[in-house]
């Protein structure tokens, strides 16, 4: 049961019941999230009225810019935006405002051949803990981890939920079931990245059983948190000397990282190989599991002292495909 104190909280609870039916659990996680802090934010206002105007959806949403992001910011006003077009049609007067406009400036990090030796190499000998029992496993788990993400351009999260049930060894390819909007696919794996698969999972004891994950935490009943993996990885970058502290409302080096790479050499591996970019960025939008090439374009922007080589191709290609915003 919610603990709502505003005086909309019986609305707000209304339409969190109708939303929980159409949204994913993760969706519905970032209503959940907009519309108790909404709530909090009427009831300390001391609003008894039913309604609400300007001044109160401003103030509302100027609180969020100290600690977020613009695009943050946005998101959050977006579903603010559907609870109060929800209020106005159920015949309360209230004032619904527009998302703030944002520029996606994000170039992820890219990291150089020098950096992922050190990754790898760090990765490869990480200790067991006494202090840790959980390291024990997470020192065979997180190099398998880091070459599937690696490997295949896997989102961290999907990675994650991976069971054994979803690998068929035979023709090397990964079902993702888990994804991102529910949109499932199949990623094929090299040769030899099968193999490595096929070999760690005997090595942990996981053959023969489809419903066992493949990255389990310690009591083997869940798969390792999003949270457990950054760490680990956290921890690999200091080690190995190479760490960045990340900017103020920045992802900075993280293992989403891989997927860029991933992208970034899929497509001039292509282009090495004669198939024209016009043909390479459709299979790699289905691939990496996008709607849509729009949504394959953010993870073909990079840091062009990384690879200089690459940035006259990708910039013709984009500049008659990808739209100005």
């Amino acid at each position: 049961m919610l603990e709502l104190r505003s005086v909309f909280k019986h609305e707000i609870e209304q339409y969190l019941a109708l939303r929980q039916k159409t949204l994913t659990p993760e969706s519905f996680a970032h209503h959940l999230y907009v519309l108790r802090n909404l709530d909090e934010y009427l009831a300390e206002s001391g609003i008894k009225a039913k309604t609400i105007d300007e001044k109160t959806v401003n103030d509302w949403i100027q609180r969020f810019y100290e600690f977020n992001a613009v695009r943050t910011v946005s998101e959050k006003v977006s579903r603010l935006r559907k609870f109060l077009e929800y209020l106005r049609y159920s015949g309360f007067v209230v004032f619904i405002p527009g998302c703030p406009k944002y520029s996606d400036s994000y170039v992820p990090y890219i990291f150089s051949d020098d950096e992922l030796g050190k990754i790898f190499y760090v990765a490869d000998r990480l200790e067991y803990s006494e202090r840790r029992p959980s390291s024990r496993f997470s020192r065979f788990m997180f190099p398998m981890l880091l070459r599937l993400l690696y490997g295949c351009g896997l989102r961290l999260g999907e990675t994650l939920a991976l069971r054994i049930g979803d690998i068929n060894f035979d023709d090397g390819i990964l079902f993702m079931k888990h994804t991102k909007n529910k949109k499932q696919r199949i990623v094929p794996m090299s040769r030899n990245l099968t193999e490595m698969l096929r070999c760690y999972c005997a090595a942990m004891g996981f053959a023969g059983n489809p419903n066992s994950v493949l990255f389990p935490t310690a009591t083997h009943n869940k798969h390792w948190s999003v949270q457990t993996a950054d760490a680990i990885f956290r921890n690999i970058l200091q080690t190995a000397g190479i760490y960045v502290k990340p900017e103020p409302h920045k992802r900075g080096q993280c293992l989403n990282c891989f997927r860029h790479l991933f992208a970034v050499r899929s497509f001039a591996q292509a282009e090495r190989n004669g198939r024209s970019t016009d043909d390479s960025v459709p299979f790699l939008s289905v691939y990496l599991g996008h709607y849509d090439m729009d949504g394959t374009e953010k993870y073909l922007k990079f840091n062009s002292d990384i690879f200089p080589e690459y940035t006259e191709m990708f910039e013709s290609y984009a500049a008659g495909v990808f739209s100005e915003v």
